[in-house]
Order: structure tokens, then sequence, then C-alpha cells
């Protein structure tokens, strides 16, 4: 977890409802930690597609703003592994909320206040390729 940590997902959802979500036992007395790290890790990906080529990463301090996204989604993914329950509306709606906010962040509206807060290229490797020159310098200098 990078992002945010165990104590913010709890914090977000209460014990009962995280066990209710995360355990497939339905006598389970505890969370499962380990569907909760997945939730958190899927929602941590979502949040570096947004940021990557704007921010380096991954971002050391994290914003608040990041850490509020990144249990807003992950709370929603818990929601969405018990497709026999209805998603509560305050559920979808921070979801939603949260992809406009990562979306403007992406588009350079909204930014992190991190020094970087320019478009980063990301590192790598880039090839070109083109057809040969048709027209030489000679042909074009008869157009001049």
């Amino acid at each position: 977890m990078r992002y945010c940590t165990r104590a913010d997902i709890g914090s977000a959802i209460p014990e009962m409802t995280l066990i209710q979500l995360s355990n497939d036992d339905p006598s389970a007395m505890q969370p499962n930690e380990s569907v909760i790290e997945d939730g958190v890790r899927q929602a941590e990906e979502l949040v570096d597609g947004y940021l990557r080529g704007r921010y380096t990463l991954p971002l050391d301090p994290v914003p608040t703003v990041l850490r509020d996204a990144v249990v807003y989604l992950a709370r929603h993914w818990l929601y969405q592994r018990r497709p026999e329950g209805s998603l509560p509306d305050p559920v979808k709606d921070s979801r939603k909320d949260t992809i406009k906010l990562l979306e403007s962040i992406r588009d350079g509206v909204v930014t992190l206040g991190m020094p970087s807060g320019k478009a980063a290229p990301e590192p790598g490797e880039i090839r070109v390729r083109s057809r040969r020159q048709q027209f030489g310098n000679d042909l074009w200098k008869g157009y001049q």
C-alpha cells in the first residue's frame, strides 16, 4: 500500500462491513487482508495510469487527495465484489467524482502541488521510421 494505509481503509469502511465485503466465509470474524490489498493495488494502479506522463512516479510524499482517491476506488472495488447487493449511492458517486478528479489532474486542470507538475516524458526508447526522401534539395531550390 503506497498511497494509503490499512487504517485509511478502516476509517472509510466500518469493520463489520469490511469483514462482509472482503471475506467470502460468512462466519468470518476478521477481514481478509489479501482481498483488501488487492482492492488497494487495483486502485493505486488506476491512479498511476492517470498520473503517468505528468508526474514522476512513485510520488513521495503522497498528496492527501491521492490517498482519498485510492480509498474511494478501493471501497468501490470491495463493494463491487458482492454482486448480490446493490452499491450504495455514496459509493457510486464517490467513484465517479474520483475519476473526474483524476481526469482533471491528468489534463493539467488540477495540480497536486508537486514540483514535477509539468508533463514528464516516460522513460524509454523512441524509434521513428520514415520513407526515403523523394525530392532532393536541388528540386526544391527551383521553387524558391
